[in-house]
């Protein structure tokens, strides 16, 4: 192999600007770091934001440090496009005001005052919250995190004064975003109840702030989907899509929008229920389901394929890209098994008002469980029914059909 005649076979120093942070490279991190972006809510179509706005970026994520998370180069949390640079990149500095608000790590709100005087100032904020990691180094010198290896946490809600920044900044009425970077959900379900719109970033790449900008602005409509569920609280954990059967009736709690308690039994405040379950995201347009088809129909074999026909519909005035997701559940089987499984999905685009035929294939012998005692079992697919859900996300299944194992 040659291992040992050439240990060190790196480019030239001399190649290294050609090679390493190019325009193709900067190009590609900021696609794929705009595709990953979700957007949680948007109910008060706060979204997308026209450029000729003047907004306010405010917030301790907003600026001075690039959120990668951990396991990344010493100090490269120090390069990169803030999304305060990102902002200011797509509509000038001169629409653009700032304001810290907090630090991340402090419990100190004197930087309110400030915070509440950009926002006034501004047609609507942007306000940059969520966790943070560092650098190997960083976090063995025992620098503050909350997240990265060896960073535990008992709780899921934002630290310090970051929740209290939320909470002072929409009660001025301005029009806000929030936007979670992070590298977990959070938990902070209270924005439900609120008229702000929010966006999750998960860690970002190096154009991070240029991918969050194409996204507010609506440079680019966004299609992220999320890979996990948020719950609602820490204590409902945990939530996810794929739960197993249980014979109890669900009956949650909550606090409503008018501030009374509505008390359930299980949770009593609180429900297993996710904020935003698995597969959940947001566009700024609108998609819908019909002619839902499976083929062969009726009776298939184990070691039968399928393929799953639905008409998709972009029947908003945006063009736009939806993951289509399909989903199997297995009616009745001889060993507890999960509600139900991811099986397949596919990303779609579509110009407003067209109609494409989507197909996604399944094989029949995913649909399978395990039997046996442990060190002698075996993948088996049972006989019997089987439900195929198609839709948007793990909460918005909106087409369905069956087939039969013989």
């Amino acid at each position: 192999m040659g291992l040992f005649e050439n240990p060190y076979p790196a480019a030239p120093a001399s190649e290294w600007e050609d090679i390493i942070n190019n325009d193709y490279a900067k190009s590609l991190a900021r696609e794929i770091d705009r595709d990953s972006i979700v957007l949680l809510k948007n109910d008060a179509q706060t979204l997308p934001i026209s450029k000729d706005k003047k907004v306010a970026v405010i917030g301790p994520m907003a600026d001075g440090f690039m959120n990668y998370g951990d396991y990344v180069v010493y100090r490269s949390q120090y390069r990169g496009v803030t999304p305060l640079a990102g902002i200011r990149s797509a509509i000038g500095n001169d629409s653009v005001s700032y304001a810290q608000g907090c630090e991340r790590w402090s419990n100190d709100e004197s930087g309110f005052s400030e915070a509440i005087a950009a926002a006034n100032s501004a047609d609507v904020a942007v306000v940059v919250v969520g966790t943070w990691s560092r650098d190997q180094r960083e976090l063995w010198e025992g620098l503050n995190a909350t997240t990265g290896e060896h960073v535990d946490v008992n709780d899921l809600s934002l630290v310090g004064a970051m929740r209290p920044l939320l909470r002072t900044i929409i009660a001025t009425g301005k029009p806000t975003v929030v936007v979670f970077q992070s590298g977990k959900p959070l938990t902070e379900p209270w924005l439900s109840n609120t008229t702000a719109s929010l966006v999750q970033q998960f860690y970002p790449s190096q154009e991070g702030g240029h991918a969050l900008s194409d996204i507010l602005f609506g440079d680019v409509n966004p299609s992220g989907k999320l890979s996990v569920s948020f719950p609602h609280s820490v204590g409902d954990l945990p939530v996810n899509y794929d739960y197993y059967n249980s014979g109890r009736a669900l009956d949650p709690g909550f606090v409503g929008a008018d501030n009374n308690l509505y008390f359930g039994h299980q949770y009593v405040l609180g429900t297993p229920e996710p904020w935003f379950p698995f597969g959940y995201g947001l566009s700024y347009t609108n998609f819908t389901y019909g002619n839902f088809s499976l083929s062969p129909a009726g009776n298939v074999s184990a070691s039968d394929s399928l393929t799953a026909t639905v008409s998709l519909t972009n029947s908003g005035q945006r063009a736009g890209a939806e993951v289509v997701q399909l989903y199997v559940k297995d009616l009745l089987a001889s060993v507890d098994g999960p509600n139900m499984l991811l099986k397949g999905f596919e990303k779609v685009y579509l110009e407003a008002g067209e109609t494409v035929q989507v197909e996604i294939p399944l094989d029949v012998q995913d649909c399978g469980v395990w039997q046996g005692r442990p060190g002698r079992m075996r993948w088996v697919v049972e006989k019997g029914d089987f439900v195929v859900m198609v839709g948007g996300g793990s909460g918005d299944l909106r087409v369905n059909g069956t087939f039969t194992v013989t």
